[in-house]
């Protein structure tokens, strides 16, 4: 007969699980206390991922920093140069030819469609750009909510109703899959709204819009260096069980099981995992979790090595519904500044929602050489200047709801006892400023709830 291994027993104050950007957030803010991060995968940092290469950097999981709060806050702190997207807009390439999306006269008139393309786009862009300055609005305010109700309750492909147009069709597919990594008919409107009215008419309206020097990863390494060994990294959640005062986590890591006891837990994972390893859940938050989907993505980075300006400078990303990815996002176009452009560059190549689904059943090389002869159909003058290709699939990204899959949100904004909730999904519009609010919040509420030291 099998013996059973022996359980480890450890006790902290406060147990944080997940060490994405809500995780590392929240375990920041709870530094001057006695605090633990339990973390599933051999690195910190969630899907905030980057390579690096000599001035450039490619962010292969979140692409921009943006909102305001906590995240933004933390990179000031930690004096973390950003690059500028001032100036900066989105581009479409369509036949050959690429114009910029933020000139309604050039994309509908410069562009090679036909006037059933251009009547079709210009219905959806309609529809998208009324919408947007309710979603601007404080929420409160009585048409906001009028329209955010609207928009809750009906699902994104609403703005190709009539349209005739395979390409308008076809375009916010591909928007929808480069933005939230789903399919229109899948999410409701409101958070594609919101997302393609602002950054394809003027990226410059998020609120700091950006790239940190060095990538996304840049401030994830550093709050990952700053809490130390409190992150025990390779160390996969089994169960997490409460009392009215108390937590109880059952987890491994390379010396085996190990039982955790806690005053408080902060649960910073996605909705799957956390329904997973809290199976006592109440079934108001277990319908809740069940609520939020999850976009997909499929990005392959490249560096490239040309010199001279490039017909992509100006673009943070380009739109691409005729290639084998959906989107190219430029991150060197944060450091084109004024003066002579430095040789070289970095682009990250995306696809989501059911192309990804797609090339999930490709080997990394066919997805890396499909990726590669796409970008070269689409910018031949970098053939021979493409470094190797970096592959990344991410099959759970950006949290989305179906219609009307909103209505228990705030459940999760609530605690369970000890247990409080951080993660992207809680604000209005998913985005990594989103997840760095809720940690920090979470952790606040946290502390609150404990008795002051000593």
């Amino acid at each position: 007969m099998a013996r059973s291994r022996r359980v480890r027993d450890e006790s902290c104050e406060v147990v944080v699980v997940g060490a994405g950007m809500a995780g590392l957030m929240a375990a920041t803010t709870l530094a001057e206390r006695d605090v633990v991060v339990l973390e599933a995968a051999g690195r910190a940092g969630g899907r905030v991922d980057s390579a690096r290469q000599g001035d450039y950097w490619i962010n292969l999981g979140t692409q921009f920093t943006e909102g305001t709060g906590p995240l933004i806050d933390a990179l000031h702190r930690h004096q973390i140069p950003m690059g500028t997207l001032e100036g900066k807009s989105v581009a479409l390439s369509l036949g050959g030819k690429q114009v910029d999306t933020s000139n309604p006269f050039s994309l509908m008139f410069r562009s090679r469609m036909s006037f059933l393309d251009r009547l079709g786009l210009a219905a959806v862009g309609t529809r998208i750009i009324a919408n947007v300055p309710f979603l601007e609005m404080a929420p409160e305010k009585r048409w906001a909510k009028r329209v955010r109700a609207k928009l809750d309750a009906r699902r994104a492909d609403f703005v190709l109703n009539g349209v005739k147009s395979e390409l308008a069709r076809e375009m916010v597919r591909s928007w929808s899959g480069q933005w939230m990594g789903c399919e229109p008919d899948e999410t409701a409107a409101t958070q594609f709204v919101y997302s393609m009215g602002i950054l394809l008419t003027d990226p410059g309206k998020v609120p700091n819009l950006s790239l940190p020097e060095g990538g996304n990863q840049t401030l994830t390494d550093i709050l990952s260096e700053d809490l130390g060994d409190r992150i025990r990294l390779n160390s996969p959640v089994n169960s997490l069980e409460w009392t009215a005062d108390g937590v109880v986590v059952d987890y491994e890591d390379e010396k085996g099981p190990a039982r955790l006891n806690a005053r408080r837990a902060i649960v910073a994972v996605p909705a799957d995992i956390a329904v997973k390893i809290m199976p006592g859940l109440p079934p108001e938050y277990r319908k809740a979790f069940d609520a939020i989907h999850y976009g997909r993505y499929v990005v392959v980075g490249f560096f490239t090595h040309e010199e001279g300006p490039q017909r992509w400078d100006d673009y943070l990303a380009v739109s691409t519904p005729e290639l084998s990815f959906q989107a190219v996002f430029n991150h060197a176009t944060a450091l084109r500044r004024d003066g002579p452009r430095k040789p070289g560059g970095a682009l990250a190549c995306f696809a989501g929602g059911a192309e990804a689904d797609k090339l999930f059943e490709l080997t990394d090389e066919e997805i890396v050489a499909r990726f590669t002869a796409d970008l070269l159909t689409l910018y031949p003058e970098l053939n021979g200047k493409l470094g190797e290709g970096i592959l990344r699939r991410h099959p759970r990204v950006v949290p989305f709801w179906a219609p009307d899959g909103r209505a228990s949100l705030p459940t999760l904004r609530q605690n369970l006892g000890p247990v409080y909730l951080a993660g992207d999904y809680q604000l209005d519009v998913p985005s990594l400023a989103d997840a760095a609010n809720s940690g920090q919040q979470a952790a606040e509420k946290v502390l609150a709830s404990l008795s002051p030291r000593g």
